[in-house]
């Protein structure tokens, strides 16, 4: 129990401080990432002003005033440098904003290194200084807690040694030293914990967004599955009299405009009956899906075929011609007759099936109803059926 408390604590805590930011994450916060750095150099350039104008113009040498002047003006060309970049959104920058955030960050802190070393009597104001620019990037920036941690354990390495050397040069007062390490310690601890919540919270929108988003595309999935089965005859995997009907009148639309003949066909299974009564409705669903793959094999991928009722078939092609028509109808009445479908309870037996057909050919200028062209289809389809089935009757136009 305890090992897996542990466990799950160490998980915790690798989860909320070495998770890095995602590359969406980045990217959906690009805009925000770069105004949190244009304010931060902002700030710390005025800051540097300040101090250039007021507190270094105590520095009592002039080889140290130039030298602090030096890097307060480098940080503030840093700080120039960096608002630009984020202004104009450099496509490099944008790519890299995260490490060369850090690398600002870095390089302003390091800059208080030769300032404290130069003007050693003020040396707890640089440590100060610097502190307080590593809390206030932990609040403004957009850093991940494991980079905020790691800046703060190098400049206590750094920067508490060099607080004591100069403490010890100027005359050692353990009260004020401890006083000035425990400033210092609360105010990275801020940073730290600041940008630990601040983290949280960004991650936490971040996480609710992309749940939502994953949702959102669930649910289009599943609504446009939905949509696709109200649309396809599940035992046959052809298409619908709903779909067949929607896709007329579009057909009718895109044959007028460019000009070409739309064929229509009723394909009806010869005594289905009596195979369902000789071997039962499941050998009879057997035909009918033999049936639709050889109709779907005969057909384009530009025509609808679909089922529109128990044996009943229709065919919707364009663009074709009369000859083409007729050829298309007699290769499926062909494929139809010469196919051997077998008995599922008689591994060795099979059987045939043939199809009657009725169609016709028409002109979209007529503009002709799918209810007219399906009455008129329908009495060629009895032809067919009275002359002995397994026959074609198409119409004229």
């Amino acid at each position: 129990m305890r090992r897996y408390t542990f466990k799950r604590y160490g998980f915790v805590l690798r989860k909320l401080f070495l998770r890095s930011y995602h590359p969406s994450f980045i990217t959906n916060n690009l805009d925000d990432i770069a105004s949190s750095l244009q304010i931060f150099s902002v700030m710390t350039a005025i800051t540097s002003i300040i101090s250039l104008l007021f507190v270094d113009s105590l520095v009592r040498t002039k080889e140290a005033s130039f030298w602090i002047a030096f890097f307060r003006i480098s940080s503030l060309a840093i700080c120039f440098m960096v608002y630009l970049l984020a202004k104009r959104g450099i496509k490099q920058y944008k790519q890299y904003i995260q490490n060369i955030t850090s690398l600002v960050l870095v390089g302003l802190v390091i800059l208080y290194i030769p300032m404290m070393v130069f003007d050693n009597p003020n040396h707890a104001y640089y440590l100060f200084g610097s502190a307080i620019v590593i809390a206030a990037a932990s609040i403004l920036l957009w850093l991940e807690p494991i980079r905020i941690c790691v800046l703060s354990l190098i400049y206590t390495a750094f920067f508490i040694p060099l607080h004591l050397n100069y403490s010890r040069i100027q005359g050692f007062d353990r009260y004020f030293f401890y006083q000035d390490v425990l400033i210092v310690t609360f105010l990275l601890a801020f940073g730290i914990v600041a940008n630990f919540l601040i983290n949280y919270w960004r991650f936490e929108e971040y996480r609710v967004k992309e749940k939502l988003h994953i949702t959102v595309g669930k649910l289009l999935r599943i609504n446009q599955k939905i949509e696709d089965l109200s649309r396809v005859d599940s035992m046959t995997e052809l298409f619908n009299r709903r779909h067949l009907l929607e896709q007329f009148d579009l057909y009718k639309k895109r044959a007028h405009r460019e000009g070409f003949l739309i064929g229509l066909v009723i394909l009806d299974l010869d005594r289905l009956k009596m195979i369902n009564d000789r071997y039962g409705h499941k050998q009879g669903d057997l035909a009918i899906q033999a049936f639709a793959k050889t109709l779907k094999s005969r057909t384009r991928i530009t025509d609808i075929a679909a089922r529109i009722g128990g044996d009943e078939f229709c065919l919707l092609v364009s663009p074709i011609d009369k000859i083409g028509f007729q050829t298309l109808t007699e290769s499926i009445r062909e494929k139809m007759e010469a196919l051997q479908i077998p008995i599922y309870n008689a591994p060795n037996e099979s059987l045939t099936l043939t199809v009657s057909i009725g169609g016709t050919l028409f002109h979209p200028e007529d503009n002709p109803s799918f209810d007219e062209l399906y009455h008129k289809i329908d009495t060629a389809l009895y032809t067919s059926k009275n002359e002995g089935r397994n026959r074609i009757t198409l119409l004229e136009m």
